[in-house]
């Protein structure tokens, strides 16, 4: 695993380390999934965790380095309060949110095809099925959502689809 710095590294393929992660964990309840996961499996979880962040998020601003291997560091940015963040820096809110959805991921496969999904209603006397359009892309936990809707979008399908408060 190789952590992202904040220097825009060719080769990275996490937002945060092992250590910080498990930081992350101590502070929170019923994180016993992550506690007795092997540092394997939580190393691929953050791996996978950030891949997912990293294309399911058309995320403000923009990269800091045109080479750079994740989509963060990124230029004009700025937290909650208004201030710029630092584009050589990967700020804490999306190390916390890559921490929880690897945990999510170590739970349960989120990504994995559910077969009923985008239905809301099936008939069978004279078959009829509607399509709902919210719940297809699930793959994004609450809780992470909440912690990164603030600095982009999601994307479904190929489209940007904004959902910012």
């Amino acid at each position: 695993m190789i952590v992202e710095t904040g220097a825009g590294l060719l080769t990275s393929n996490s937002f945060i380390s092992l250590d910080d992660a498990d930081l992350y964990h101590e502070m929170r309840l019923h994180v016993e999934t992550w506690t007795t996961a092997s540092d394997d499996t939580k190393e691929a979880a953050l791996m996978w965790a950030t891949r997912l962040l990293n294309n399911l998020i058309n995320w403000s601003g923009y990269k800091a380095t045109e080479g750079q291997a994740l989509r963060w560091p990124r230029y004009l940015v700025y937290d909650l309060d208004g201030y710029l963040i630092e584009s050589t820096v990967i700020p804490d809110f999306l190390k916390s949110a890559t921490a929880e959805y690897a945990r999510n991921l170590i739970e349960t496969d989120l990504t994995e095809e559910n077969g009923l999904a985008g239905y809301k209603k099936l008939k069978i006397d004279v078959l009829e099925l509607e399509v709902d359009k919210y719940s297809q892309s699930a793959t994004i936990p609450p809780a992470v959502w909440d912690m990164v809707k603030r600095y982009g979008d999601k994307y479904r399908n190929s489209t940007r689809v904004t959902e910012r408060i």
